[in-house]
C-alpha cells in the first residue's frame, strides 16, 4: 500500500507493489496490473504504508523531529524561507520546524534558496 500525498493536503492510498514513471505520470501497479496513476507534478510525497521498517524509522524520527516525513504546507515553506533569509542557523530551523536537517536542506534546495553543493550551517 502506498499513501500518495497530493497538493492541497489531499491524499489517497493505492494498493500498489510497484511504481513506474511515464512522461510526467507516476503509474502504480499491483501484481502486474495497473491500479492507478497520478501526475507527478501533483504529488508532494509517497509513503509505503505496508513497510514495517520504514514505519519504525518514521516513528523513531518523529520522537525527535515531530514533522519528519510529513508534507510541507505552504505556510511552513514560507516560514522556512523567512527564517533562512533572516540568517537563522540549522539548529534553530530544526527546532522551529520540527524537521530533520536533511529534510530542511532538501526543501531549501527545492525552493531555490540553497545551491546543490551548499550545506546549511
Amino acid at each position: 500500500m502506498v499513501r500518495v500525498m497530493l497538493e492541497d493536503t489531499d491524499y489517497c492510498d493505492v494498493p500498489a507493489d510497484l511504481m513506474t514513471f511515464d512522461e510526467g505520470v507516476v503509474v502504480f501497479w499491483r501484481d502486474g496490473e495497473e491500479v492507478g496513476r497520478h501526475r507527478q507534478l501533483r504529488i508532494r510525497s509517497l509513503e509505503m504504508l505496508g513497510s514495517r521498517s520504514m514505519g519504525r524509522r518514521i516513528e523513531e524520527a518523529r520522537k525527535t523531529f515531530p514533522n519528519a516525513y510529513r508534507s510541507w504546507s505552504q505556510e511552513e515553506e514560507e516560514r522556512l524561507a523567512e527564517l533562512y533569509r533572516d540568517g537563522v542557523g540549522l539548529d534553530v530551523l530544526v527546532k522551529e520546524l520540527g524537521r530533520q536537517p536533511g529534510g530542511i536542506e532538501t526543501r531549501l534546495r527545492s525552493l531555490g534558496l540553497l545551491g546543490d553543493d551548499e550545506k546549511l550551517r
